[in-house]
């Protein structure tokens, strides 16, 4: 195994093993010891049992978990481990026990003792128990080992996922964007240098803005706005958004968290024909976020803001696990979405 190359940690693992076993026998000599006051034979007992107890353990750890545990062979390993049990209880632990331990300190011993049904069963459980703290130790490290695999493929997929939404501009938008910034030049607009700046200053953010893990809180408002004001440019004059936002000092939080609702609203409840009015409100206050966006349900929207919504949810778990809420609520005409994330 390569980490046994490291010699600092290959002597710190004999030196673990070496502490366990001194231990493990010190306390069971103790324990045997209290039956007769005669401390001395029963640490005797326990170090001649050593030989069969560190087979059982060591067969376990070196071979039978990273054989049969680590390929998932779960139930191959328990029979092996049966066999193994019942293999050194019968021809290593009863031996000894016979004919090194019985004459000095078992004198009492039976001959039929030797292999009967009790016998065994407590040779058994005798040998057993030397190997419960090792494998607790042992799948315990797996469990963590996984978990810990787990939690950096989860980052390394959300860090991918963040990428790809920095990367890239939904190409619809961009599209009605550049039409709609083509349509104002030509018209000679005020409005086109205005909208040419936001949008030079939205790719920006996206680029450059938000390679940490948190960024500030205004200029993701910042951002939202930009995106806003350009989607803004599609629509008739009478479509309001009602946009808010109200911060009472700065904050950190991840890039990108809040603009999924914001593409949402003009997603499923905004369109260029239609009149209405979908609210936004963002709110920082006491290190609690609060988003709120209401907007009109188109019909046959159900299935894609639920797998929108799922998709968020995923990455507000890795990224504030239970540091949030989130409320949908909806009636055959409006969705309704409240986001609390908690900053601090």
């Amino acid at each position: 195994m390569n980490y046994l190359i490291d010699n600092g940690l290959l002597k710190n693992r004999i030196f673990r093993h070496v502490l366990y076993w001194v231990a493990f026998n010190l306390f069971f000599g103790f324990i045997w010891g209290t039956y007769d006051c005669n401390f001395s034979k029963s640490i005797i007992i326990e170090l001649s049992l050593l030989p069969s107890r560190i087979l059982l353990v060591y067969m376990t750890l070196y071979y039978l978990i990273p054989k049969l545990v680590l390929k998932k062979k779960i139930v191959s390993f328990l029979i092996s481990y049966c066999v193994l049990l019942v293999f050194i209880t019968i021809f290593i632990q009863k031996p000894i026990l016979w004919y090194v331990v019985r004459p000095y300190y078992l004198i009492d011993w039976k001959e039929e003792d030797y292999l009967s049904v009790i016998s065994v069963a407590n040779t058994l459980f005798d040998i057993n128990r030397a190997a419960i703290i090792p494998l607790i130790v042992a799948f315990y490290r797996i469990y963590y080992t996984n978990q810990k695999k787990l939690l950096i493929l989860e980052k390394d997929k959300l860090k991918s996922e963040l990428t790809q939404l920095k990367n890239q501009i939904h190409p619809h938008f961009l599209f009605n964007t550049l039409n709609n910034l083509y349509s104002l030049i030509l018209k000679k607009s005020d409005k086109a240098e205005g909208a040419i700046l936001k949008l030079s200053d939205l790719m920006r953010y996206m680029l450059y803005e938000t390679n940490l893990t948190k960024v500030e809180l205004n200029k993701e408002i910042n951002y939202l706005e930009n995106y806003i004001s350009l989607e803004k440019l599609r629509l008739e004059e009478s479509n309001n958004i009602n946009f808010t936002s109200n911060v009472d000092r700065e904050y950190k939080i991840a890039p990108f968290i809040l603009i999924p609702f914001i593409e949402n609203v003009f997603k499923h409840g905004v369109t260029d024909y239609r009149n209405n009015e979908p609210y936004i409100s963002i709110i920082a206050k006491n290190n609690m976020l609060t988003l709120h966006t209401v907007n009109d349900k188109r019909i046959k929207d159900d299935e894609d803001n639920g797998v929108g919504l799922e998709n968020v949810k995923k990455r507000l778990g890795l990224l504030y696990k239970d540091k949030y809420s989130l409320e949908k609520r909806e009636t055959d005409s409006q969705y309704e979405i409240i986001l609390k994330l908690n900053l601090n």
